[in-house]
């Protein structure tokens, strides 16, 4: 209790429980603060993490992955060959003396018919099919050939391919076939479109795939010999060296063409864009900002492109830091200038 000297009064002044509110004030303006800090964490964590993540729904983007571009055109081409069929002398019992596919020396042994014996005049493969068109399909005549041969000789019941006499022979009758094997030809015809993909001189790897045979025997490197436009076509002439077992039995055969097999990571063609003269793609890191990456496109087709892996060398000898497997690159159409950090360089060279 206290004496108050304006009216002569004592006044109870109660000094704990002033002391008790303030306390309860203090406490509440920390609480309050505590929440504000909160607040503006959130906001953080949403402005970092989650309106990425929201934008990506709207941006669409990709995962670039290491893989073969594989350029290959499917036809169905003509095997030319200069080969000789051989017929029997006489009647009586076939006896084959040398098997299938064995090259041979002219002048040598083959077969028998009865008690005749039958040999080669020139060197070659030893083959036991013919069609009728040795004389027509040959290197000499292959610059005259028109695609509507290729229906000619499916529709021909005369042009089939037929096995040699084999346990009897009559006078005349098909007794084997050499084939020179030292070159060889297919003749196909494309779509003009095709025309850049293939050069006189240039190598191009055919693959007989058909099932029957082993994958690692279906491949074989041939040359481009002749390009040549045709109507509304393209004739295209490879030649080849090589011993494919199959070439002595087949006249047209569905074949696939691969003009390009280049291995690097995978972009989509139309996501390639250009800045400054430089090719490159738009990187999303993992804030969700979008970065300009250069690359050095090593092939290409209309959908798919072929990059150098992680760095390539400029013209002034400089690495350049390019795409990684599994980066994440912007699709086309999306606008990278409104999500790019301002401040942001592309990545630049760095001295060797």
């Amino acid at each position: 209790m206290k004496f108050c000297p304006q009216n002569g009064c004592h006044k109870r002044v109660f000094r704990g429980k002033i002391s008790i509110m303030e306390k309860k004030k203090t406490t509440k303006g920390t609480r309050r603060t505590a929440v504000i800090f909160l607040l503006i964490l959130a906001a953080f964590y949403v402005i970092i993490y989650v309106v990425p993540q929201v934008s990506d729904i709207f941006v669409e983007t990709y995962s670039a992955e290491y893989g073969t571009l594989q350029i290959k055109d499917e036809t169905t081409c003509l095997l030319v060959r200069t080969e000789k069929t051989y017929t029997a002398p006489a009647g009586g019992e076939v006896s084959r003396v040398i098997r299938r596919g064995k090259l041979m020396r002219a002048s040598a042994h083959i077969a028998d018919v009865g008690q005749t014996a039958c040999y080669s005049d020139m060197r070659g493969i030893v083959s036991y099919y013919y069609d009728g068109l040795e004389n027509v399909c040959t290197p000499d005549t292959m610059d005259n050939l028109k695609s509507s041969v290729l229906d000619q000789i499916q529709d021909s019941s005369e042009n089939k391919v037929k096995s040699a006499a084999e346990g009897t022979a009559a006078v005349g009758d098909i007794l084997f076939k050499i084939v020179d094997n030292q070159q060889w030809y297919l003749v196909c015809w494309l779509d003009q479109d095709a025309v850049s993909r293939y050069s006189e001189g240039t190598a191009v790897t055919v693959d007989f795939q058909d099932g029957e045979t082993e994958e690692e025997d279906s491949l074989i490197e041939m040359k481009v010999s002749q390009v040549k436009k045709q109507g509304d076509q393209i004739r295209i002439i490879l030649s080849c060296n090589q011993y494919y077992k199959d070439f002595d039995r087949y006249r047209t055969r569905k074949c696939t063409l691969i003009t390009s097999n280049t291995s690097g990571i995978l972009l989509e063609t139309d996501s390639i864009v250009e800045e400054d003269g430089q090719k490159g793609v738009y990187v999303v890191d993992k804030l969700g900002n979008y970065h300009f990456t250069p690359i050095r496109i090593l092939d290409q087709d209309s959908s798919v492109t072929v990059a150098e892996k992680n760095y390539f060398y400029d013209q002034e000898g400089k690495a350049v830091e390019t795409v990684s497997n599994y980066d994440e690159i912007l699709r086309p159409g999306a606008k990278a200038e409104e999500n790019e950090n301002e401040n942001e360089e592309p990545r630049a060279g760095k001295e060797e």
